[in-house]
């Protein structure tokens, strides 16, 4: 498989983490490199694990992942969505929702790298080595999901708002976005355009 659909494939992967960085971004206010290799790390690992991952088990639990995966993202994102809103209502600065806490930036790196899943089971399908494919979705993540959080904190400093409802709101969206994709619009998901772009080849 060349290069280049590998990219774009990857690019499509990143854009719910892109969200999560620039979300991210906007609570922490701080783009130091030790806390965007943070965050962006996270996303970047996780999604090229879970490729990986789908590669491995190839299409034993096809139907199980197809089944679920959107359930387990929307019920994460929603839950983390609705606990950062309650949290910034009651400002509860003794345990604030912080995107640097690892079990919480592992919960959302998980929630929106499901796809990646299914991505790298569709990769075995077709016979395609899963290193190369891994790698790029790997590097392009993390520096789509870097640039996502330098942009989110200087928008957070900027407007020093209440950022922590408005990052809550867009893990809501997300949660629905994602559940709507696999439910109502189950034509646009990951692994359709995988496979779009891998017959384009």
């Amino acid at each position: 498989m060349d290069i280049a659909p590998l990219i774009i494939l990857a690019i499509g992967l990143s854009m719910d983490s892109l969200i999560i960085a620039l979300t991210s971004g906007a609570i922490i206010k701080n783009h130091e490199v030790v806390n965007v290799l943070k965050i962006a790390g996270m996303l970047a690992f996780i999604q090229m694990n879970l490729t990986i991952f789908g590669w491995l088990i190839g299409s034993t639990f096809v139907r199980y992942i197809d089944k679920y995966d959107h359930w387990i993202a929307f019920a994460i994102l929603l839950f983390l969505g609705i606990r950062v809103i309650v949290s910034a209502i009651k400002e509860e600065e003794s345990t604030p929702f912080n995107p640097l806490n690892f079990k919480v930036m592992l919960s959302l790196a998980i929630a929106t790298s499901i796809d990646a899943t299914a991505v790298g089971l569709s990769l075995s399908l077709v016979n395609i080595d899963i290193l190369k494919p891994a790698i790029i979705i790997g590097i392009v993540t993390l520096l789509i999901s870097s640039l996502g959080i330098i942009f989110g904190s200087k928008v957070g400093k900027r407007y020093n708002l209440r950022i922590n409802i408005l990052g809550g709101i867009i893990l809501i969206l997300i949660a629905f976005s994602i559940l709507a994709e696999h439910t109502v619009l189950t034509g646009h998901t990951a692994l359709h355009d995988l496979f779009t772009i891998t017959k384009s080849c």
